[in-house]
């Protein structure tokens, strides 16, 4: 199920970016990698997708999520 449409995250320390790259590991081949797959719905669409990435590549993209979502909200609120 995950093989062909699995997608990885690549989350970088100073500045978590997100790459999507097709993959054809199997679930297990994903398992092995220590990494753990989301289904995540991208900004500019309406279709999920599967994202797979380590847990501290979440911890970091979840960190630049609800950094850009408090300052966005701050923003909001000064105008």
């Amino acid at each position: 199920m995950l093989s062909a449409s699995a997608l990885l995250v690549c989350a970088c320390a100073a500045k978590p970016t997100v790459v999507s790259h097709k993959t054809m590991m199997t679930p297990r081949q994903i398992a092995d990698l220590g990494l753990e797959c989301k289904l995540l719905r991208p900004i500019d669409s309406n279709i999920p997708r599967t994202i797979c990435a380590s847990e501290a590549s979440w911890d970091s993209y979840l960190a630049m999520t609800v950094r850009a979502t408090e300052d966005f909200m701050a923003e909001g609120r000064r105008h």
